[in-house]
């Protein structure tokens, strides 16, 4: 059976393909199964304070639960970069599962050559080379430029791709869904579908952006109701890499969620511009230091010129669908675009 490594948010994917191990995205399989709040209520019952991030909690859940955890041989947390709750988390699991446990570190401020580094500290204890990795990011870039036709024709062709869709094939590309090739022929065949939705697409529905970590409520569907779409997802975006690069590390160091607010939004305001969007919205989650990003967002848009009406939503756990509260403010929102 093939060897699963686990990861706590995206990690140079390449450097586990060549390893020979599975990947797999811990935050897919806790927002994709059947009761992600009760993860949530696991987590809370074992020590968790209420007050801490949703996802550490769901994470934690995943990595615990025999029904999930039975298979995993490497847990990598990513600490610098993403949450400074992963630190404590990989000891934790370490500690109460036995699973092996790797912590990468994107470098706090863009450089190749440290990011080069840590990719090799990764391949090392992964048991394979640069070399290897590279191969495989070769491998990977006819289907990240899939990814790219899938992106773009969110917006290019509004109506012929759901925000909900275009949101689904990004974010599974952080692990390809544990098999890049059978990913790939999905991808196919829903490229080969965009072309027949052609014929018949006429949207004259509001072109929303969503900016911020992916959402952990059905946003896309709630929208999709109303009459709205999106037809730029941010941070799914980024998880695709879709950009030409020449190497490996280049390609982590243009990657923008790990590095500087400024960074990314400066990234992020040239599709806001590319793709015309009507109105945008910032998914922020409770209890994290990306909550304080929007104060960055607002001041750059302001910077840029962008009069365009932005909409911050704050959530907390997992629900099934939005509540009353959120709905009233995201109609409002809509109606003063």
């Amino acid at each position: 059976m093939q060897k699963i490594a686990a990861f706590t948010t995206t990690v140079p994917v390449e450097v586990i393909l060549a390893s020979g191990y599975r990947p797999l995205d811990l935050n897919n399989i806790f927002v994709t199964s059947e009761n992600p709040a009760g993860l949530v209520e696991k987590a809370e019952f074992s020590g968790f304070a209420g007050s801490s991030c949703a996802w550490i909690k769901g994470l934690y859940s995943v990595l615990t639960s025999a029904e999930f955890n039975k298979n995993f041989d490497v847990f990598i947390a990513v600490t610098e970069g993403d949450c400074s709750n992963a630190k404590v988390l990989e000891q934790i699991v370490a500690m109460e599962t036995g699973i092996k446990t790797f912590v990468f570190n994107f470098p706090y401020k863009r450089d190749i050559e440290k990011i080069r580094n840590e990719i090799n500290r990764f391949a090392e204890f992964m048991g394979t080379d640069y070399a290897s990795c590279e191969k495989v990011r070769r491998q990977l870039a006819g289907l990240r430029r899939k990814l790219k036709t899938i992106d773009e024709s969110s917006y290019l062709f509004p109506g012929c791709v759901t925000g909900e869709e275009n949101h689904l094939f990004l974010v599974s590309s952080s692990d390809f869904c544990g098999n890049p090739d059978e990913y790939e022929k999905k991808a196919d065949d829903f490229i080969n579908e965009i072309e027949q939705r052609k014929r018949f697409a006429d949207f004259s529905g509001k072109r929303i952006g969503y900016l911020g970590v992916p959402p952990i409520v059905p946003i896309y569907r709630f929208l999709e109701s109303r009459n709205a779409t999106v037809v730029y997802n941010e941070i799914q975006r980024e998880f695709a890499m879709i950009g030409e690069y020449s190497s490996i590390e280049e390609q982590y160091t243009n990657y923008t969620y790990p590095y500087s607010a400024v960074f990314r939004f400066e990234k992020a305001i040239s599709e806001i511009k590319r793709r015309n969007l009507d109105g945008i919205i910032h998914y922020v989650q409770s209890f994290c230091h990306r909550q304080l990003e929007d104060i960055i967002l607002r001041k750059l848009l302001e910077k840029h010129g962008l009069n365009i009406p932005l909409l911050t939503l704050e959530f907390d756990k997992p629900v099934s669908k939005i509540d009353a509260r959120v709905a009233t403010r995201i109609e409002a929102f809509l109606e003063t675009i």
